[in-house]
């Protein structure tokens, strides 16, 4: 049965903790990640940036602990979706492992694994040396597990500095850090971020472990800009060629159709005709014209056939790519190299 963490008698000390049944005291474990939510200094949100960001860091923390504080009250009151969006408004404003660990704690109550198992991850992310961390590391295990079942993992990718686009197998899914459940196996991933060099590489989910796909962007050269979103045709491998193809085979296969209605008026004009003369040219018109909309007909698909073969290999070239994978427990972490 899983345990529950509960407060020492001295608050200011989250190092003296004890375990108790869960059953016994719902919700008594949340008490200690309060002083917790003083005492991690990622909660002080201290930078050197100067006392802007210091009296910033003052205005958030009071309304954290706040939304926390509510958080653990809904808990109590088995009040557990309202919990989980307090205590993910708290981490919004101070994130901390406290409050990774108690939102994975509601969560689990949801029944929601991939969430569970989301924060459960980043609690042993934030705190490494956690003392409880045999303990979340078995929950991990089985959580991975129930999501292998269900044919999916899950994936993190972290990147210094956060706040880049991820895109997997060319879908844009959010920005770092981001968590998705993905299907095992092999992927592509890009990772984009204003001012620094793309970086692409491949990586390989396993069926039952999640992993964490570590990303450090290099800043871009300078001079050097990313070409916009409209002109980004011209990095495919066939670039606009494609579309010109498949262009002219509308033009060829339209003028087909004027050319065979040109046909067939020509041969009810001779149908008509009385005199032999006129009756004559009317045939040869018929049959000009006729060869001429099989020809435009037979070089309009071809070019169709042809454009549509390159559309759809007209793939992206991205700079050459190298990925390393290194195993860590509970996961491995992935890293992308690239050349330009």
């Amino acid at each position: 049965m899983r345990g529950s963490i509960v407060a020492s008698s001295d608050p200011n000390d989250p190092s003296q903790t004890r375990r108790r049944p869960r059953r016994s005291r719902p919700g008594l474990y949340l008490v200690l990640s309060i002083s917790l939510l003083a005492a991690d200094p990622r909660m002080a949100l201290a930078t050197d940036a100067g006392a802007p960001a210091a009296n910033d860091a003052e205005q958030r923390l009071p309304l954290a602990k706040a939304k926390y504080e509510e958080g653990v009250e809904a808990y109590r009151a088995a009040r557990y979706a309202d919990a989980v969006r307090l205590f993910l408004e708290a981490d919004a404003l101070s994130p901390s492992a406290a409050l990774s660990y108690n939102t994975a704690r509601a969560y689990e109550k949801l029944g929601d694994d991939a969430h569970t198992l989301r924060w459960y991850r980043n609690y042993l992310r934030l705190s490494p040396d956690a003392k409880n961390r045999a303990e979340v590391e078995s929950y991990v295990r089985s959580l991975s597990a129930a999501l292998a079942k269900q044919g999916i993992q899950q994936l993190t990718v972290v990147t210094t500095p956060p706040g880049a686009t991820v895109a997997i197998d060319g879908s844009p899914l959010g920005v770092s850090p981001l968590t998705v459940e993905l299907r095992p196996g092999t992927h592509t991933a890009q990772v984009s971020l204003r001012g620094f060099s793309d970086v692409n590489g491949q990586f390989v989910l396993p069926e039952a472990t999640p992993i964490d796909l570590s990303v450090t962007l290099q800043p871009a050269p300078a001079g050097v800009r990313p070409p916009p979103a409209a002109s980004r045709g011209s990095e495919r491998r066939f670039g606009i060629a494609p579309y010109l193809t498949l262009g002219a085979a509308a033009v060829c296969l339209g003028s087909a159709g004027v050319f065979e209605a040109l046909r067939r008026s020509s041969q009810n004009s001779a149908r008509s005709e009385q005199v032999q003369l006129a009756y004559e040219n009317d045939i040869d018109d018929m049959n000009s014209r006729q060869t001429t909309a099989r020809v435009l007909l037979g070089v309009g698909g071809v070019l169709a056939a042809t454009g549509a073969t390159l559309l759809v290999l007209n793939t992206r070239v991205t700079p050459e790519s190298r990925a390393r994978v290194a195993a860590v427990p509970g996961g491995a972490t992935f890293s992308l190299e690239h050349r330009f």
